[in-house]
């Protein structure tokens, strides 16, 4: 799946490009065969490689464009989230497979994660074109720093959490 959206940010840079298609079709062709190699000899930093890649050809597609502004930069950064996200979960290492509700909780939080990038990019976007929203735009906003916060503190709690083991419990002070 990690590969897909890498090609889909090639593809979108290249269809929407005007000039020099070939350059960023290069740049990115040679990131998502550089992902592909990484996920096949397991090895994470080729893997990053893969992914500056196919963030160079974007970044090439955007030094290329006419206007100031990518409209689809929102949808780009989502989709370069997930593809990082994804391809580094599929290179972790797995000693067993994961429970359901580690699954799940774990997909529910990239979900949120994906939503929380698309939601602060279109609201980036917005700001730098200088576009008014009006009340759903600010609503979106309003999200976006709600989100922010959210995973501020979720990630604050989590970390001064103490962390227990079940051994260390069963235990008896010794006298």
């Amino acid at each position: 799946m990690a590969l897909v959206l890498l090609g889909g940010v090639v593809a979108y840079s290249v269809l929407d490009g005007e000039r020099l298609d070939q350059v960023v079709l290069g740049l990115g062709a040679a990131g998502v065969s550089v992902a592909l190699v990484s996920l096949a000899a397991r090895r994470q930093v080729l893997y990053g490689l893969g992914l500056t890649l196919v963030g160079a050809a974007y970044a090439v597609y955007l030094a290329l464009l006419p206007g100031t502004v990518d409209d689809g930069a929102p949808f780009v950064a989502t989709l370069l989230f997930l593809a990082a996200e994804l391809g580094f979960w599929s290179l972790e290492r797995h000693d067993a497979r994961p429970e359901p509700a580690v699954l799940v909780r774990r997909l529910v939080a990239l979900a949120a994660a994906a939503s929380g990038t698309a939601i602060v990019g279109t609201v980036l976007l917005v700001a730098v074109s200088g576009t008014e929203g009006g009340v759903v735009l600010e609503a979106l906003g309003v999200a976006a720093a709600v989100m922010v916060v959210a995973v501020a503190t979720a990630l604050t709690w989590r970390a001064g959490r103490p962390q227990s083991s079940p051994s260390a419990s069963a235990r008896s002070p010794q006298a």
